[in-house]
């Protein structure tokens, strides 16, 4: 008797509240759309992605040091990042670097005294033993892993004095592109 009572009720119910029923049964309209986005690896300049082709400033030097005009010793140096430029990168990016000829070259890099009066000769490399020179506008890989929030690129270089130099300061400038 429970179920027949129940029928009974539900269908007294129906009849009478026939609009409730049809709004039910009608329900507006429905529709869907996309919602997307995509994110891609790459690197940031100060915090920013740079425009292509933009110059970023100077990203460090290379200091060899002073000695005597008739030393004939050879110098290192490392890239000192220059506190101006932080570099940026998702973890595993392929970043490439190329590095110029500098304002002096011809044959080799070189560094052009203060006054004008002479040129220093110098190689630059990839690796901190010096194992691996880096040509003119040669493709450099450079290891994202190791840093990812502080980028340090690969540049080292070599001086070796020919115990002739004038007495004074000898510089250049290199120009770093990257790409990734």
């Amino acid at each position: 008797m429970n179920g027949a009572s129940r029928s009974v009720i539900v269908g007294l119910a129906s009849a009478l509240l026939p609009g409730l029923w049809i709004a039910s049964a009608s329900a507006a309209p429905t529709s869907t759309f996309q919602v997307s986005a995509t994110v891609s690896e790459g690197c940031l300049v100060d915090g920013a992605r740079p425009a292509e082709g933009a110059s970023l400033g100077m990203l460090g030097w290379l200091d060899f040091g002073v000695d005597s005009a008739l030393s004939t010793a050879t110098h290192t140096a490392s890239l000192v990042a220059g506190q101006s430029v932080t570099l940026n990168c998702t973890p595993g990016v392929a970043l490439s670097m190329w590095v110029d000829g500098g304002q002096h070259y011809d044959d080799q890099r070189r560094m052009r005294h203060a006054d004008g009066s002479g040129l220093l000769g110098y190689s630059l490399f990839s690796d901190a033993a010096m194992q691996q020179p880096i040509a003119v506008n040669q493709e450099v890989p450079v290891n994202t892993a190791a840093s990812p929030e502080n980028v340090q690129l690969p540049l080292y270089a070599r001086l070796s004095l020919p115990g002739d130099a004038s007495a004074g300061s000898y510089h250049d400038t290199l120009v770093v592109t990257l790409q990734w």
